[in-house]
């Protein structure tokens, strides 16, 4: 009797478990509910975060979830905290977490990319400098190239410098190369345009810049990315206007 007792408690436990993953899934889809423009209600961001956290403890959905709770760490950050305290925290723990999923799942190519953006954000709040001599710019590079995340990887040659013997790989053509390969892999993404626009404007091709950010905008807002695409809509528009003063 304790023996059944026993088994039925522990379905039950996992049970709440596959649930827990459930709700952690209705509040991902919900994610925009009462945000205002580009912010994040914090409300919600935490209910779905705690329920990931939860559907941890379950092995059957734990690869998953963890999926779900770095790309819910990274809408934390970036859509509903603005405090650099706060952030850096943030990072911090979504950092270490990424770094022990990626050693517990290391084929998995979506907790590689998500652990690569963690990382990178962690790096912004932490110190640039400090964090590329902690080692964390070579990190996003070889993660990105190993889950063939070319957005990531273009946009790590993109943003960072070339410094001789402490960063001597970034390479503005091979962002241009692994830019275009992420909008042919994924053309829905306007992100990767407003970063292909951003190129196009350092390199003096104006009308390209403008068509891409045009062809971007005329795209609206995804209805599953709803918080993200009205952030990157805001800086398209604000592209906009640096092109056409460039050209003027």
């Amino acid at each position: 009797m304790f023996r059944i007792l026993g088994v039925v408690l522990l379905l039950a436990c996992f049970a709440l478990a596959n649930q827990d993953f459930e709700t952690g899934n209705y509040w991902f889809k919900n994610r925009a509910k009462n945000s205002k423009n580009d912010h994040a209600d914090s409300l919600v961001v935490e209910k779905m975060i705690n329920a990931y956290k939860r559907a941890l403890k379950d092995s059957s959905v734990q690869e998953k979830a963890a999926e779900q709770l770095l790309y819910a760490y990274y809408f934390k950050g970036c859509y509903a905290v603005f405090n650099h305290e706060v952030r850096l925290k943030l990072f911090a723990e979504s950092k270490k977490f990424g770094e022990d999923m990626h050693a517990k799942y290391p084929k998995n190519k979506t907790i590689m990319s998500l652990y690569a953006q963690n990382l990178s954000l962690w790096a912004r709040e932490y110190g640039a400098w400090q964090a590329v001599k902690e080692g964390a710019a070579k990190k996003v590079r070889d993660l990105s190239t190993a889950a063939e995340n070319w957005q990531f990887l273009g946009r790590a040659h993109q943003l960072l410098p070339y410094v001789p013997f402490l960063l001597s790989w970034p390479d503005k053509d091979l962002a241009d190369k692994y830019l275009v390969m992420a909008h042919k892999q994924d053309p829905a993404d306007i992100n990767t345009m407003l970063f292909i626009a951003e190129l196009r404007l350092d390199q003096k091709r104006y009308q390209e810049a403008l068509d891409l950010i045009d062809a971007a905008l005329k795209r609206g807002v995804r209805n599953d990315f709803v918080v993200e695409d009205k952030r990157t809509r805001w800086k398209l528009k604000d592209l906009k206007k640096k092109v056409k003063e460039e050209m003027q």
